[in-house]
C-alpha cells in the first residue's frame, strides 16, 4: 500500500539521513558563512511556516538538512515530528519490536535519535515517545536481543556485564536509559522487570551458583563495569513499585516485612 511506503520511508530517511546529517553539523557551517551575517534577523521558529510544513516533501526537507543551521534544525524537526505521528509512529514502533534484524536496528537508530537529539527536546517529538506503546516495543526489542547472546564480543569479566552482549543491544539500551525515568510506570507494566530482566543473562545470574538476587547490589558497587545498565537498574530501585518488582522476580533481596503477594500493580504486557 503506498501510504504504509510512504511512512516507512518517512522515519528511515530520519533514522539514516539525518542520523548522520545531524553529526555533520560542523562541517557543513563552514559552508554558509554567507548566511550568517543575517541569522540573527531571522525567527528560527518561522524559517518554515506550519502552513507549509505537512506540504513539504521528503526530497526538499533532505536538502533543507544539508543547508544552513537554521534550516536544517527546521527539517529536523519537521521529519522527527511527522515520524511520530499516526501510523508513522506505529510502523516505527512495529519494526522496532521486529525479530528482522534488518528492520528492527533501522528503526532502532531512529528511535534513538529521537529520544537523544537535544534539538528535539522542546519539541512535541519526546512527549510521544512516554506511553505504554512505545515501551512494550522497546521492550520487545531488547528481548529479542536475548537470543543472540551467543557469541562474546567482550573480554571484561565481569558478575554484570555479560561477555556476550550484541553490539546493537547497546544502542537499545541507551534507548532505554533515555525514556525509562519519563513513565517508569509504563515501562513496569511493559515488562521492562518481569519479561526481560528477568530473564537477561547477568553473568551473576547464570552458572552453577546463581546469585541473581545480588543484581541491584552488584550494579550500585560495580556501577562502571555497565554504566548504562547499572543507570537503569538505579531508576527502577529507586521507584516504589520498581523495586517491589525487583524483589518479587528475585533480582533485589527481598526485605522480611515485605509481602510481594499484595503486590498490586499490572506487570507483564499482553
Amino acid at each position: 500500500m503506498p501510504p504504509r511506503y510512504d511512512d516507512r520511508i518517512l522515519w528511515l530517511f530520519l533514522g539514516v539521513s539525518l542520523f548522520f546529517a545531524a553529526r555533520g553539523i560542523a562541517a557543513q557551517l563552514r559552508q554558509i558563512r554567507e548566511l550568517t551575517l543575517i541569522k540573527h534577523k531571522e525567527n528560527k521558529e518561522k524559517i518554515i511556516s506550519q502552513g507549509t510544513e505537512d506540504a513539504l516533501k521528503l526530497e526538499t526537507l533532505q536538502k533543507l538538512s544539508e543547508s544552513s543551521s537554521d534550516l536544517r534544525a527546521a527539517a529536523l524537526r519537521i521529519v522527527s515530528e511527522r515520524s511520530t505521528k499516526d501510523v508513522t509512529r506505529k510502523l516505527l514502533l512495529e519494526d522496532l519490536a521486529s525479530k528482522d534484524r534488518g528492520r528492527r536496528n533501522k528503526a532502532l537508530t531512529a528511535m534513538y535519535f529521537l529520544v537523544s537529539n537535544r534539538s528535539l527536546s522542546r519539541t512535541s517529538v519526546s512527549g510521544q515517545l512516554k506511553d505504554l506503546r512505545t515501551y512494550a516495543a522497546l521492550i520487545d526489542c531488547l528481548c529479542n536481543f536475548l537470543d543472540e547472546h551467543t557469541e562474546e564480543t567482550s573480554t571484561t569479566v565481569s558478575p554484570i556485564l555479560p561477555k556476550t552482549r550484541p553490539v546493537c543491544e547497546k544502542k537499545a539500551l541507551s534507548t532505554l536509559n533515555f525514556i525509562l525515568g519519563e513513565n517508569i510506570s509504563a515501562a513496569l507494566e511493559a515488562g521492562i522487570v518481569s519479561r526481560w530482566l528477568l530473564k537477561y543473562p547477568f553473568p551473576c545470574a547464570v552458572g552453577p551458583e546463581p546469585r541473581r538476587h545480588d543484581v541491584v547490589q552488584l550494579m550500585e558497587t560495580m556501577w562502571s563495569d555497565d554504566p548504562v545498565m547499572s543507570s537503569i537498574i538505579r531508576t527502577l530501585s529507586g521507584h516504589r513499585d520498581g523495586k517491589r518488582q525487583l524483589r518479587k522476580y528475585g533480582l533485589m533481596v527481598m526485605e522480611e516485612n515485605e509481602n510481594d503477594s499484595s503486590d498490586g500493580d499490572s506487570d507483564v504486557w499482553v
